[in-house]
């Protein structure tokens, strides 16, 4: 009996069936708006684009910021 490979295409593992992985850390790109959040003091800006919120420090306690969904 001939065995069966299990290749691309076939149900292989790591990806979906269509094809479309999420890449690292879920795929969770929530868009251009909204707003960054303190997870220390729960101080409020605005996201600017191209800007993660983790590399935004709080401006009350100095705190790196958190995406607000």
């Amino acid at each position: 009996m001939a065995q069966r490979r299990q290749g691309v295409g076939e149900g292989g593992k790591g990806q979906e069936e269509s094809g479309r992985g999420r890449g690292m850390g879920g795929g969770r790109g929530l868009g251009p708006g909204g707003q960054c959040v303190c997870p220390n003091c729960g101080e409020k800006a605005p996201h600017e684009r191209g800007t993660p919120c983790f590399e935004v420090k709080c401006p009350k306690c100095g705190t790196a910021m958190t995406r607000a969904e």
